[in-house]
């Protein structure tokens, strides 16, 4: 046969064999299709409806890139209003919540900085400049390591340079660029945006207005007498619900004296869901609304703001389920700040909760009047200490002072790094121990005094213990204490809460008075108890290797401990102007030692609190 004829048989029966497979396939599978389905199974599905089939509903997995593209375009228009960028922020804000932790959120987080700093732009705001430098902190902070911070760096840089008088700052965040992201094609700028932060920082010096230590941001102007007819502008009013608690932070352009005030229900029922307060000298901002409802049900629902009369501005807020509230001021500029926390009723309200109360119902099985207890009362006991909040699960570690601030230094150290280190390890080995631990800073940033406790409180932590050294004029002092939050008893426990508050000696006589407002609601017996237990093991458990001075425990009035919610304590580890112990604040032996017996102190209160649970 010739060799082409013979290679066509052989292509026909390759064909032939691989039909002869694919023919037997298919009878094979129709013979089971059958067999696999009742007949009424069968029935349903010849006769179901496309439009019956549900839907899984689909989820977004990148939220942010939407309204992302949006805000890129909006940038290209020569024109665009306030509403257009309003819209943005609202968008972003969703998806920043939907994915909080991931890429999406860090890119959610940028661009929402970026729509702030672009609002500010078009009102020329000085308090529209200030939240897109905050918004732009609160994505670096989160993501200091994400792709966008050197950009973030740059652009919250130069608003504090231009717009907000804060050469300091600015340099902060340039040296940040260079420092941490030397491989940044932003690099370059920051160099150059440094020059003139160093040249602003100069004229500032001639001019003889240097930064105050310790605050967030310093002013753009001094503050000038008031005279009578100089009143306080309210500039705007910015709600936060996050789940059980609530944020809202009013701008000022100056200081301003206010009172608040709990007020009853109007329904006349013995509820406390409405709080307000009194800018004493005050006028209304042309941009704030009269009455603002909060739809994303959350514990805040309504805000009202009205001028009441001709030097007051009442402002009026209305919670769903109010158990405890706390008003705290923050300077540079000045804002008042109320936080609010839910009480035990609270659900999140939603639109659709209400559509179908009967089926909820009917879905619900009834309690009965009365059901014996079936566990045992070792059961029973450890369920009351975790409903009472009784129990210790979380732990937040608070690194003292960080970026511009850098705390106390000596021998070549900075407080803010000792300090850093000693909350990493601190918080490692008390990881190891069963707790769940979070941190106020894990790098080098910038905190403000007052937001430690507040975020204290709004992750529900447990415990607060602040790390700190101490320092002194005198090289040979040396030795460790710790402190609770109260009033100084002694004139040491003046010098360390000053120095630690960046104020001057006298003005603890006026955070004294500050202090007991708080006393009601702050854990004093409880926080005595902790850095008592934490201090004793702890010291004891160094000793073992070196020998240490004991300053016991003591009680100061310190900024970092206000407001806490939880057992609160303040670590000074050392202090850094000793040789000695300056060399020992630098070994990480001696830091992790001195951890396993702070934690040690930490395990002895948890089982202090539970110990009646153990018992049968």
């Amino acid at each position: 046969m010739p060799k082409s004829r013979k290679r066509s048989a052989s292509r026909h029966d390759f064909v032939s064999a691989w039909t002869l497979a694919f023919l037997c396939a298919a009878l094979t599978l129709s013979a089971l299709a059958p067999c696999a389905l009742t007949p009424a199974q069968a029935k349903a599905t010849r006769t179901a409806k496309p439009a019956m089939i549900a839907k899984a509903p689909k989820v977004d997995a990148t939220p942010a890139d939407a309204p992302v593209r949006r805000l890129q375009t909006l940038l290209t228009r020569k024109t665009f209003s306030q509403a257009d960028l309003r819209k943005l922020e609202d968008q972003l804000e969703q998806a920043r919540k939907l994915q909080p932790d991931g890429l999406q959120g860090a890119k959610a987080g940028f661009f929402l900085a970026r729509v702030h700093e672009e609002m500010a732009r078009k009102s020329g705001l000085k308090a529209d400049w200030f939240k897109a430098a905050e918004s732009f902190g609160e994505y670096l902070k989160q993501f200091p390591r994400h792709v966008l911070a050197p950009d973030a760096l740059i652009r919250r840089g130069s608003i504090r340079l231009a717009q907000l008088a804060n050469p300091d700052g600015a340099s902060a965040d340039f040296q940040t660029v260079v420092r941490e992201h030397p491989r940044s094609s932003r690099v370059g700028m920051a160099q150059k945006l440094l020059r003139q932060a160093a040249k602003a920082q100069a004229a500032k010096a001639q001019a003889g207005s240097p930064a105050r230590p310790g605050r967030a941001e310093p002013a753009a102007e001094p503050e000038r007498p008031r005279g009578q007819g100089d009143k306080a502008l309210l500039l705007d009013i910015r709600p936060k619900n996050n789940g059980a608690t609530s944020r809202i932070v009013m701008d000022m352009d100056q200081s301003v004296r206010f009172k608040y005030q709990l007020l009853e229900s109007s329904s006349g029922k013995r509820e406390h869901n409405r709080v307000y307060l009194d800018l004493l000298g005050a006028r209304l901002g042309a941009t704030i609304a009269e009455d603002t409802h909060v739809g994303d049900g959350g514990l805040l629902r309504t805000i009202r703001a009205a001028q009441r009369d001709e030097g007051t501005v009442r402002v009026v807020f209305d919670f769903a389920d109010l158990k405890d509230y706390k008003v705290q001021t923050l300077d540079n500029p000045f804002r008042i700040v109320l936080d609010a926390f839910a009480g035990p009723n609270f659900k999140p309200h939603s639109k659709d909760s209400a559509k179908e109360p009967a089926k909820s119902a009917e879905r619900e099985p009834e309690t009965p009047a009365f059901a014996p207890p079936t566990a045992s009362r070792k059961r029973m006991a450890a369920n009351l200490v975790e409903q009472l909040g009784l129990s210790v699960r979380t732990i937040m570690i608070d690194a003292g002072h960080g970026g511009k601030d850098p705390g106390a230094q000596g021998y070549g150290l900075s407080e803010k790094d000792v300090n850093l280190r000693m909350a990493l390890i601190l918080g490692k080995i008390l990881k190891g121990r069963g707790f769940n631990v979070i941190y106020t800073r894990t790098t080098d940033v910038f905190l403000a005094l007052e937001e430690r406790t507040a975020l204290a409180n709004a992750k529900k932590a447990d415990l607060f213990l602040s790390v700190h050294c101490n320092a002194h004029n005198d090289p040979g002092m040396s030795g460790l204490e710790t402190y609770s939050l109260n009033l100084a008893r002694t004139p040491d426990a003046v010098r360390v809460a000053a120095r630690e508050n960046s104020v001057s000696d006298k003005n603890i006589s006026d955070l004294q008075m500050i202090l007991t407002d708080l006393m009601l609601t702050s854990k004093i017996k409880e926080s005595v108890d902790l850095a008592h237990g934490v201090h004793k093991k702890g010291l004891d458990t160094v000793r073992r290797v070196w020998t240490v001075a004991d300053h016991g425990n003591r009680e100061a009035p310190f900024y970092v401990l206000m407001g806490a919610k939880m057992p609160s304590a303040l670590l000074e580890i050392g202090y850094i102007t000793n040789k000695t112990e300056a060399a020992r604040l630098n070994n990480d032996a001696y830091l992790r030692t001195l951890s396993r017996g702070i934690a040690d102190g930490v395990k002895a209160y948890k089982d202090q609190i539970e110990r009646y649970a153990s018992k049968k």
